[in-house]
């Protein structure tokens, strides 16, 4: 026997301690005194015990093996043991003759392992049923031989490195069990044994050994790579086809200690009106791998599977992801997963395809879907290549199953619950290679079909999807359905900045094997659909395993190494939130306070427990929960707003009370005419979330609830006094989402959201309804902050007259295939003071069946090529508008910009700018609209980038009052504008936005934002200031939702949009930098603006409202400190032209020649500088001058070559203008400070 001699040598405490090695815990060696003798009782699985004993003096220094031990026997230590009588008729059967073939060098230890061994593969045999059979337990001398040598524990290892000259102990680590810490870790040259140290730790607390950090041997796995006896928990082949092994579901049995089949239904019969239950449900943080493993009978003696499945293995067990795809599975790897301790308890659940049980005789291979403590709540696994037709439904997807014996690809469909009611389906699939015949159409099928088959319901699509970015067939699926369906992997990452090669030959060596063209590609993907009840967000989407592993653990040489595979895995940690649609959320209309006097009598007839609804008028109801995430802003908000631009505000007249006597409920009634107003809105609503009415079959009777009563007989005593003594009116300006928490059933409704109607907002004045508190509008009138009734006026008219103009030549008649669009944005769509009306024509083509018209042709006829197509579109409105206002205009003029602008103004100073925005449809991009059923618009210049702010403040008045402040301050300030370096108006909106949203106390009511003080204003913008002072611009990127930004990658797209040394993410995609034109020296001005409040703040009294207010006023009263004192020397730019239409062109075109500018003198000369963020105009009207300070003294300045360059450039770049005439003038000088400061006193000229 080959444990004599070390027997012979060890102690009997060592001995004992050996045997603890082997038994799951210490505890099941237990040694009694009994008399004489020593009594030893072993513990083994199935409440079997083996005992002896044994004469202590006498064995002292003898091993322990059969003849020196007395009365061996086994029993059952208690009534619980699960073997039926056959079953323990056959271990005691086996025992004895298992003794009686023993020697005088048969060890203990050898027994009890054999008689381990052999109650595993009873208990293994019998899972389902008695025995039939009762199998043979003779055994010969060789099978005890094979069984006491089968692995060689950890006193045998521990010898062998102490005494084996060729192994390097210093790179030797010992894993040991600690009793208070668990697993730790010790050099081996520094471990002592117990009869070392009074410390010393029993061997039999050995876990595992590494060798330069590899395992090469571990007790719990059975591996030994040193010795060559090793072991690993590997089902061989005879022993998976023993389990009876088919397609389906397992899940490891604690109790049999064996992988048992879990019954499971299909997708067919899965009826969804059933609710899922918890343990088919997925974690709301969902941890996901997915890795094509690379089969192992390719190039196998090049790609070394079985430290690679090792390493995967470890891989896996060093994440324990809640799902695993795994592609490219054989028998081989599964034996191996099926017998890792760490896969089998932790509780997970397998699908295993049928490719993968047949690999060894078919050479095929399948996937796996791994779930770790939850199951699917039904699942099937269907052929890869369908041919099917548009009106497909998953359930004949999930039953078309082959029967033809050819190997056919895969894929596995599991449903999983997210909530009771929302479901998620996640597809494991592995496409067509490009070594499969005709296999970039089987991609395109299969792709066609999943997204037809599977559009309503949530999906996940996991897995190798076996083509890259460059393959135009298959990325042109994915562009058509890209609205819907999304690419995670995309939405992360930009593809030129991170490509995602998880098939990589120029670093993986397994790729590089098996690649035939050497080219790197993003073949591994998680792709995502969601419907209107789920919603998500990406923690992490990253490789991972993509270091190498040694072939030869003994051996790190390079030359030597491996990687896991030939792809990487890929991981991802995503959160999940269901949207549901409850009766705890309602979209209503509210009347205005004014009107509750004449409402609130009535209150006397509610319930009290009724009263958790204010007094409202129903548009929707239940509706979307909403969560506070981007997603809802997306799906629901922005969609919302963007229909309630279509209609503008109205007015409601109550008339009437009346009953609806089948319940005992009072309303009241509206007239005629807001009826229809009401149904024509309602029926809109009811198009874009028909979800929200999936259960409604009533007719939609608009009406506001007064009373309602629990008996006929309260009703109709109450009834004569239910009469409305007078009609009133009140005006509809904006929708409300109402809400109450789950947990809370006293709580009344609140509000969440108030969505304006019509495409602007109502410009904010004194005396305004839906406003503010009166105390605040005074503060705002009497600073001056309002703009007058004439001026927006003036600029609502030029606006009406623009869009009639348009509508003379862009309509109906004129055109069938194209319609036309003209929009406000900017400070004129918010409804605050701005110096421009900014506005938008849009001219979008559309898909008609009527017959063109000459214009259309014409359209038709430029529409590739967009320049020309641009120009024309420009000269048309350019000669409409000024046939139309010939009396009316100083000019009418294009200006020269990155996009077409039409630029006007008028006699009475009011300056209108246009922006041309041409949006046309090719053929795919209108298959893609149907294929997705949009609802959303593509992206309005300007529009949707205010639409998705005022969605997001959650009170628009509120927004108005605060961004109007801030902005006010930042002009006053001199860090007001984009053409100078500081931030545009647009960014000053996002920031004030985020403020507003997070910031804002709940809404009670409609009182809540009618009644804003003072005081609640003071604490918005004291918020704004100290929260923008301590963020950190030099480092930090701002955006509205920072856990969910989603930055999106296009093609060609100018790399202008993301620079700027502030980063303030546009909302709307292509999220854009909007502070892009921002230097470090604006920002560092920026950044000491906001830090300059703060310190006056903490420098003042603000306790009262009349503390607040002082504090608001001197905040506006801090004014522009240019040049500051750090300045030494200005550059003065001199501007002047004849005309005043050649003037604002020519000033025009040199603003947008100063970022380039800006950009040298910071990168090339390193020069911090401050530019003034205004033009300032001579009183002859036709001259300007501007400065830009620096902070090197005048002659450094002047002698610096590379400024000089800089100079000389940036004048080039002025002298450039196509459209200079003779009369544009342009001249600088360089003088210091103190000159250009005795200029400023001389009087103008």
């Amino acid at each position: 026997m080959g444990d004599k001699n070390n027997y012979t040598t060890a102690t009997i405490t060592d001995q004992l301690d050996f045997l603890r090695s082997i038994l799951h815990s210490d505890d099941h060696l237990q040694v009694l005194p009994s008399g004489d003798y020593q009594q030893l009782q072993i513990k083994l699985d199935y409440d079997i015990q083996i005992s002896c004993f044994f004469d202590l003096l006498n064995i002292l220094n003898k091993p322990l093996t059969i003849n020196n031990l007395n009365d061996l026997r086994i029993i059952k230590s208690s009534n619980k043991c699960p073997l039926d009588i056959d079953q323990w008729t056959d271990i005691r059967k086996y025992f004895d003759e298992l003794i009686q073939q023993s020697n005088e060098s048969t060890s203990l230890q050898s027994v009890i392992q054999s008689i381990q061994d052999y109650l595993v593969n009873i208990m293994t045999n019998n899972r389902k049923s008695k025995r039939k059979a009762k199998k043979s337990t003779k055994i010969t001398t060789e099978d005890v031989s094979t069984l006491t040598n089968r692995f060689r524990h950890s006193d045998l290892i521990f010898n062998r490195f102490l005494h084996d000259k060729t192994i390097d102990r210093s790179q030797v680590v010992i894993g040991y069990e600690d009793r208070f810490i668990g697993i730790h870790e010790i050099a081996f040259n520094e471990f002592r044994r117990v009869h070392e140290h009074e410390y010393g730790i029993p061997l039999h607390r050995i876990r595992y050994f590494k060798i330069n950090g590899e395992l090469v041997w571990d007790r719990s796995k059975r591996l030994d790579l040193l010795t060559g006896s090793q072991q690993l928990n590997v089902i061989s082949n005879n022993e998976c086809q023993s389990l009876n092994l088919v397609q389906g579901l397992y899940y490891f049995d604690q109790s049999l200690q064996q992988w048992t089949e879990y019954p499971h239904i299909s997708l067919t019969c899965d009826d969804p009106v059933i609710s899922s239950t918890s343990e088919t449900w997925l974690p709301e943080r969902c941890h996901f791998v997915t890795w094509n493993i690379l089969f192992d009978y390719y190039q196998s003696t090049l790609i070394h599977s079985q430290q690679r499945y090792q390493a995967i293995l470890d891989t896996l067990k060093s994440t324990l992801p809640d799902i695993i795809c795994l592609q490219e599975v054989t028998k081989s790897f599964l034996n191996l997963l099926l017998n890792e301790l760490w896969f089998q308890q932790n509780n997970y659940y397998i699908i295993i395809t049928k490719n993968i049980i047949n690999s060894n005789e078919e050479k095929s291979y399948g996937q796996l879907l791994i779930m770790k403590n939850f199951r699917p709540r039904s699942f099937s696994i269907c052929p890869l290549d369908l041919s099917e037709d548009d009106n497909v439904k998953s359930a004949k997807l999930a039953t078309k199953i082959t029967t033809t014996p050819k190997i056919i690809k895969e894929l596995i469909i599991a449903r999983f619950g997210l909530s009771a009611k929302v479901t998620i389906d996640l597809v494991n699939l592995h496409l067509h290679s490009d070594l499969a015949r005709n296999a970039t159409e089987k991609r395109c099928q299969t792709l066609n079909n999943l997204f037809r088959t599977l559009k309503t319901h949530n999906y996940m699509l996991i897995g190798d999807f076996n083509f890259g970015d460059a393959q135009s067939k298959e990325q042109n699926i994915l562009t058509t359905y890209e609205n819907d369906i999304h690419d995670l992997w995309k939405e992360v990452y930009r593809l030129d900045e991170n490509p995602g090669f998880t098939y990589d030959p120029s670093r993986n060596i397994c790729a590089k094997i098996t690649s035939q063209s050497q080219i790197n590609r993003r073949l591994d993907r998680y792709l995502i659909h969601t419907l209107y009840n789920l919603s998500y967000s990406i923690e992490n989407l990253s490789m991972i395993a993509i270091d190498t592993i040694p072939i030869d653990s003994f051996n790190n040489d390079n030359n030597q190494r491996i990687n896991l595979s030939d792809h990487y895995a890929l991981q991802l940690i995503i959160n999940f939130r269901t949207r549901s649609i409850s009766h705890r959320s309602a979209l209503v209309i509210l009347p205005t306070i004014d009107t509750w006097p004449l409402i609130d009598p009535y209150d006397v007839y509610y319930e009290s427990s009724m009263k958790i609804w204010p007094s409202h008028i129903n548009l929707l109801w239940p509706f979307y929960d909403l969560n506070d995430c981007q997603d809802d802003q997306e799906d629901i908000l922005l969609k919302l707003r963007l229909l309630l631009c279509q209609f503008s505000s109205f007015s409601i007249k109550i008339n009437d009370i009346d009953s609806f006597i089948e319940n005992n409920v009072s309303f009241m009634k509206c007239d005629e005419q807001s009826t229809n107003h009401l149904k024509q809105l309602r029926g809109q609503l009811a198009q874009l979330f028909s979800n929200c009415l999936k259960n409604d079959r009533n007719t939609y009777n608009p009406h506001m609830t007064v009373a309602q009563f629990d008996s006929q007989e309260e009703f109709n005593q109450a009834k004569p006094s239910l009469i409305l003594n007078e009609s009133f009116e009140f005006p509809v300006q904006y929708l409300y989402i109402l809400q109450r928490p789950h947990d809370n059933d006293t709580i009344p409704f609140h509000i969440v959201h108030q969505i304006p109607l019509g495409p602007m907002l109502h410009s904010i004045s004194y005396k305004q309804f839906n406003s503010v508190h009166v105390k605040l509008q005074e503060f705002f009138q009497t600073m001056n902050l309002y703009e007058s009734n004439e001026s927006y006026q003036r600029k609502q008219d030029k606006f009406e007259k623009l869009s009639r103009c348009f509508q003379q030549v862009f309509n109906k008649d004129t055109l069938h295939c194209f319609t036309h669009s003209f929009l406000p944005y900017g400070s004129f769509r918010i409804g605050i003071n701005g110096q421009d009306v900014d506005t938008v024509f849009l001219l979008n083509e559309i898909k008609s069946v009527n017959t063109e018209t000459t214009f259309d042709e014409t359209l038709h006829q430029l529409k590739h090529d967009s320049s020309t197509l641009n120009n024309y579109i420009v000269n048309l409105l350019e000669t409409q508008i000024n046939g139309n206002f010939k009396n009316e205009i100083i000019y009418c003029m294009k200006i020269e910009a990155l996009f077409p602008i039409i630029s006007i103004l008028f006699n009475d100073q009011t300056k209108v700018e246009i922006f041309v925005q041409i949006e046309l449809n090719n053929e795919q991009l209108i298959e893609r609209k149907v294929a997705n059923d949009l609802h959303l618009p593509e992206s309005i210049h300007g529009v949707h980038d205010i639409e998705r702010l005022l969605v997001h403040v959650r009170s628009p008045p509120i927004f108005q009052h605060l961004l109007t402040y801030i902005r006010t301050w930042a002009q006053h300030m001199g860090l007001y504008g984009q053409v100078y370096g500081y931030l545009s108006g647009y960014c000053w909106a996002i920031l004030c936005a985020h403020i507003c949203h997070k910031h804002l106390s709940p809404i009670k009511s409609l009182s809540s934002i009618e009644e804003f003080s003072i005081d609640e204003f003071f604490s918005l913008v004291k918020q704004f200031f100290s929260t923008f002072a301590q963020f950190n611009w030099s480092a930090d990127t701002f955006c509205l939702y920072p856990k969910s930004y989603k930055p999106v990658t296009y093609s060609g797209r100018p790399q202008i949009y993301q620079r700027g040394s502030m980063r303030i993410i546009s909302p709307s995609p292509p999220f854009n930098n909007a502070a892009r034109a921002t230097k470090k020296s604006t920002r560092n001005l920026i950044i000491q603006g906001f830090q300059h409040v703060v310190q006056l703040l903490d420098s003042i009294n603000t306790i009262t409202t009349g503390d607040k207010s002082n504090a608001l006023e001197q905040i506006l009263d801090l004014n522009n400190d240019f040049p500051n004192e750090k300045m030494k020397s200005i550059v003065q730019l001199i501007i002047s032209s004849e005309t005043i239409t050649e003037f604002d062109s020519w000033i025009g075109w040199i603003k947008s020649r100063l970022s380039f500018f800006f950009s040298d003198c910071e990168e090339t000369c390193h020069y911090t500088f401050q530019s003034q963020n205004t033009i300032a105009y001579q009183s002859t009207k036709n001259k300007a001058l501007y400065a830009i300070a620096f902070q090197v003294d005048l002659t450094t300045l002047q002698q610096c070559r590379k400024f000089t360059v800089c100079l000389q450039k940036f004048i080039d770049q002025v002298n450039s203008f196509v459209n200079r005439t003779t009369s544009m003038k342009f001249s600088l000088k360089i003088i210091s400070i103190d000159d250009w400061k005795l200029e400023q006193i001389k009087p103008k000229s």
